[in-house]
């Protein structure tokens, strides 16, 4: 009789034991899987905020003016003519 008892609280101590590591891993998944959004959402708005600053400062290179960021306005832009004479 008392061994049917242990086996009975073995099995329900493995019992217990299987579904606490099962909760403490599901936990554990969670926290780091947040951990990993919360890292790649504060680099990648990092890497946006800078991202600006970065194209105001580039070697060799001047800020463009607003009518050449867009293809089409740098194209409308070229093909006017100047107002000007120019210089021989």
């Amino acid at each position: 009789m008392m061994v049917a008892e242990a086996l009975d609280v073995l099995g329900a101590l493995l019992v217990a034991g299987g579904l606490w590591l099962l909760g403490m891993a599901a936990v554990l998944t969670l926290v780091l899987w947040t951990a990993a959004v919360t890292l790649y959402a504060a680099v990648r708005g990092a890497v946006r905020a800078l991202g600006g600053l970065w194209r105001l400062w580039r070697p060799g290179r001047r800020p463009r003016p607003s009518w050449a960021l867009r293809g089409r306005t740098a194209r409308r832009y070229a093909c006017r003519r100047p107002d000007y004479e120019e210089a021989a």
